[in-house]
């Protein structure tokens, strides 16, 4: 056995001819050889075809003259063609060359690996410069978005306060009218003509009706400010003791409910009722003997839906039909205020649409071959 055979590192023994004298085991592991296949081969057979060139041209004449090289990086070249970086230290003596040395594939390992992570960093850099300037944009989009939210917000609140100014102003001179002219009625004692009095009953009535009419237009503006205090409540129980107060008292009531739980402000929900009846009374006449079907469906939307809590519908629907009185409204609405038709709206009608918007519903009223009135409700449905 010889000495180098033991030693951890590689080893190889040339002549001064270059040709191969001795070959430690690892050396021979590495590139799959026995040392029968290299005995007397020129150390050019193990040197890649570049590491041959500089070899030759570089190396070798520094051996030759300085009898010594340190640290040389040359590939081998292994019995099945692969490369084998090995960095090792050159010296001549006046008998032999002796070139001792280590294989760097675990270097040329984690080079490559550098490389990887070199390359995986910039990309990294290049998508968080990318993710920086959507997040720069969005932003600035939300800025834009904050600054357009106050500013409907100012808006509202100074056409809140508009509402205010013109109710409270409206309603005093209207009082005031109501009031001298009663007094020019209670103190006529047969003074003016029958005419003069009728019209001054009728001013008292006009000025009654703008009196009525401010409080309704106040109480309608402070509907989008009212907090919603939701719940469950029966629905066949809020629609008949509005029903008793109504106009339309009289009609005949039929109902045919699958749901009888509504979700939602109780308040709101009774006076959506209240002016329910009073526009289905104005659209029909309070005093027509008459059939109002009541029924209620729970719907679920298909799946693809986003919003779980909006894939149930309760979809509350009022059919009558007895002949509709003239001039009146045929309203669609999709709770946006889009696709819809008015001939004359009503604040009955407007008070029903508002009241179902802020409840996330929808609101539609048909006129069926100007016979029967058709009217949906749908509201998000939310079960006990």
């Amino acid at each position: 056995m010889s000495d180098f055979d033991l030693l951890p590192c590689g080893v190889i023994r040339l002549n001064l001819k270059e040709t191969i004298v001795e070959v430690n085991p690892y050396i021979l592991d590495k590139l799959g050889y026995e040392f029968a296949e290299l005995e007397d081969s020129s150390i050019n057979s193990l040197l890649s075809s570049g590491s041959r060139i500089l070899y030759k041209t570089h190396f070798y004449p520094i051996l030759v003259g300085k009898k010594i090289i340190h640290e040389i990086v040359l590939s081998l070249v292994g019995k099945k063609g692969n490369k084998h970086p090995f960095l090792f230290n050159m010296s001549m003596s006046s008998s032999d060359i002796l070139i001792t040395g280590l294989f760097l594939n675990k270097r040329s390992d984690f080079e490559s690996g550098l490389i990887e992570a070199k390359n995986a960093a910039e990309i990294a850099l290049l998508k968080n410069q990318e993710l920086m300037l959507a997040h720069k944009e969005l932003g600035d989009f939300q800025k834009q978005l904050e600054i357009q939210l106050r500013e409907e917000k100012d808006t509202n609140k100074d056409l809140r306060v508009l509402n205010k100014m013109i109710s409270h102003d409206l309603q005093e001179p209207l009082r005031k009218i109501q009031l001298f002219a009663s007094k020019i009625i209670s103190r006529s004692n047969n003074e003016y003509r029958q005419e003069i009095i009728d019209n001054l009953s009728r001013i008292v009535g006009i000025a009654h009706e703008g009196h009525l009419l401010t409080k309704r237009l106040q109480l309608y503006s402070e509907l989008e400010y009212y907090p919603l205090r939701k719940a469950h409540f029966d629905l066949r129980t809020t629609i008949e003791s509005t029903r008793a107060k109504s106009v339309i008292s009289k009609y005949d009531f039929k109902f045919d409910l699958q749901v009888n739980s509504v979700y939602g402000d109780e308040t709101q929900i009774t006076l959506l009722f209240t002016e329910l009846f009073t526009l289905i009374g104005r659209l029909m006449g309070p005093n027509n003997a008459n059939t109002l079907n009541i029924q209620s469906r729970m719907l679920v939307m298909n799946e693809k839906v986003l919003s779980t809590s909006h894939r149930k519908q309760l979809r509350l629907s009022f059919f009558t039909g007895y002949p509709v009185k003239n001039g009146h409204a045929v309203i669609k609405s999709d709770g946006g205020g889009e696709g819809r038709r008015l001939l004359d709206i009503g604040m009955d009608a407007a008070f029903c649409e508002k009241i179902i918007v802020l409840h996330g519903g929808l609101f539609n009223l048909e006129i069926m071959d100007n016979k029967e009135i058709g009217i949906e409700i749908v509201l998000p449905y939310e079960s006990l």
